[in-house]
């Protein structure tokens, strides 16, 4: 067997084709916001927290995270890719940019702990007590 044909014995850490589950989970969140079936919450912010975390500790730059964000946001486009698709592809646009502003402000965040008053739990502990 030449040495060419030889397989390496460590695979590279971030496979680029290769989705992860958290990544998925991000692209699934585009494809519905495509599709105009997305729900409002927080599955977005979710996705793209979880997804920040995981390549800041794999070592990768703030530019990488944004590349990979918008990777997984074109992916729906090249599948759905028609003509008079115009209003899915600016509500993808939108919110690739939401996810690309979300991963910024989280990448750089100190604390990496979210604001207790954008948590949804802010949200019910105040109706519980009766407040807005």
């Amino acid at each position: 067997m030449s040495l060419a044909l030889k397989i390496p014995e460590t695979a590279p850490s971030h496979q680029p084709y290769k989705l992860s589950v958290r990544e998925l989970r991000l692209r699934d969140q585009f494809v519905a916001a495509f599709n105009d079936t997305a729900l409002p919450g927080w599955q977005l912010h979710v996705a793209v927290w979880e997804l920040t975390d995981d390549l800041k500790e794999m070592g990768e730059l703030p530019e990488g995270v944004v590349k990979r964000i918008k990777y997984i946001a074109a992916i729906p486009i090249s599948f759905h890719y028609r003509v008079g698709y115009k209003s899915g592809h600016a509500r993808l646009k939108a919110a690739a940019r939401q996810a690309v502003s979300l991963s910024i402000e989280h990448y750089f965040n100190e604390s990496q702990e979210p604001r207790e008053a954008d948590s949804p739990l802010a949200v019910s502990r105040d109706s519980d007590r009766g407040g807005a």
